[in-house]
């Protein structure tokens, strides 16, 4: 049952179809909120929750930056939105044009930082010298803007591993250690000035991950979790939350230094000493908001008293990668279960069913950008990249 929201907030939720997005969604319909869910195609499942009162279907931010910003300009005007929530990567498009934003509606909280921090902190180069400059640990690295830098700086580890600066997802990466070892070949990497990529030593250890809602730099909710069980070693399909200080202790020192205002995650890697190196930053939601119950979501959204962390032990899932996992190696089933144990669903929780249906559905508009694209079906890192294809942002300039 809803329950009756402290306030009549009205929320544009926009790129529902990621599963925080899912999450989000439902758990702000469920306590009663007024919400718009905004994708690129109309199958998004996001859009198809109960938590959505109605949902529209918007242009590519990436490619049609300005029917995107008139779009969602519309959308603010017509539906009385006055909390803007975004889910993905056009937090970028739409900090690019948060002026315009602004006027559409006074008063409009535009929950995301300025442009310029976000592009901070979403470049990787910048954000490891930023945490250097803050004395968070950091993998030893080298910056490589062409194919001879990038030669020479993996020749500086025995173990090494390189990263596009605006990768995401677990993607653009290559290594010659661990379990993605020899997916791509240097040849096929070629650095720029305007695309470097970051070489550092490997290291092993824990992936651990956090996300935060923060206000104008204070973290007033916070989890940090891990991945029991991932999908083709990149993305996790099952969160448990784990106790962190030490995650809590740099989303706080990062945000009050960018004095942050929005959602806030970090990718760590926890060594057997104990460190957390810092891996990444998604200046967005991810996972993490899934471990977080309705209540302690909307409240810290709209109505913040007291800092709140997320305690050890909750579990998450996404039960369709699961299950595809354990169909496509049947060898991983006993692994799979016991990693599923007591984890409640993303895509499917109580009397909100539609987005498990509607995550196959949007399956067609992965084909549809794998298609115009030209994609190899074999390359499982390139059918990855065109979920993303139309709400991502490459460090280009956004007019």
């Amino acid at each position: 049952m809803r329950r009756t929201p402290t306030s009549s907030r009205r929320v544009l939720a926009t790129t529902s179809r990621m599963p925080f997005a899912v999450d989000e969604i439902h758990k702000l319909g469920e306590s009663g909120y007024d919400v718009t869910a905004a994708d690129t195609f109309s199958a998004a499942p996001g859009s198809h929750s109960r938590g959505a009162r109605r949902h529209v279907e918007v242009p590519a931010p990436t490619q049609r930056t300005d029917e995107f910003i008139a779009a969602i300009v519309d959308i603010i005007d017509r539906d009385d939105i006055d909390w803007l929530l975004p889910m993905f990567e056009e937090v970028f498009y739409l900090a690019a044009h948060r002026d315009r934003l602004a006027a559409a509606r006074p008063g409009i909280e535009l929950f995301f930082p300025p442009f310029e921090t976000l592009a901070q902190v979403h470049d990787k180069v910048t954000f490891a010298d930023f945490c250097r400059t803050l004395g968070l640990p950091v993998a030893d690295s080298i910056t490589a803007t062409d194919d001879d830098e990038l030669r020479a700086a993996v020749g500086r580890w025995e173990h090494w591993f390189a990263r596009a600066a605006f990768g995401r997802g677990g993607l653009d990466v290559i290594t010659n250690s661990g379990p993605l070892a020899g997916e791509s070949s240097l040849d096929e990497i070629h650095p720029t000035v305007a695309e470097p990529w970051l070489v550092q030593e490997y290291l092993t250890g824990v992936d651990r991950c956090s996300w935060s809602v923060v206000h104008h730099g204070e973290v007033v909710l916070h989890s940090c979790y891990e991945h029991p069980l991932a999908i083709d070693d990149r993305g996790g399909i099952v969160f448990e939350s784990v106790d962190s200080p030490e995650s809590l202790a740099t989303a706080q020192l990062v945000a009050r230094e960018l004095n942050w205002h929005g959602q806030l995650s970090f990718d760590y890697l926890m060594t057997d000493d104990g460190v957390h190196h810092m891996v990444e930053c998604n200046p967005r939601p991810t996972a993490g908001c899934t471990v977080a119950t309705a209540e302690e979501f909307t409240t810290a959204l709209f109505d913040p008293a007291e800092l709140v962390v997320v305690p050890a032990g909750r579990k998450k899932m996404i039960k369709a990668a699961v299950l595809r996992d354990v169909l496509k190696h049947p060898s991983h089933a006993r692994r799979n279960m016991a990693a599923a144990k007591g984890a409640g669903g993303v895509y499917d929780q109580p009397g909100d069913h539609l987005p498990l249906l509607y995550s196959a559905l949007s399956l067609q508009h992965v084909l549809h950008y794998r298609k115009e694209l030209g994609v190899d079906r074999d390359r499982r890192e390139e059918l990855m990249a065109t979920q993303f294809f139309d709400v991502s942002w490459d460090g280009s300039a956004i007019a």
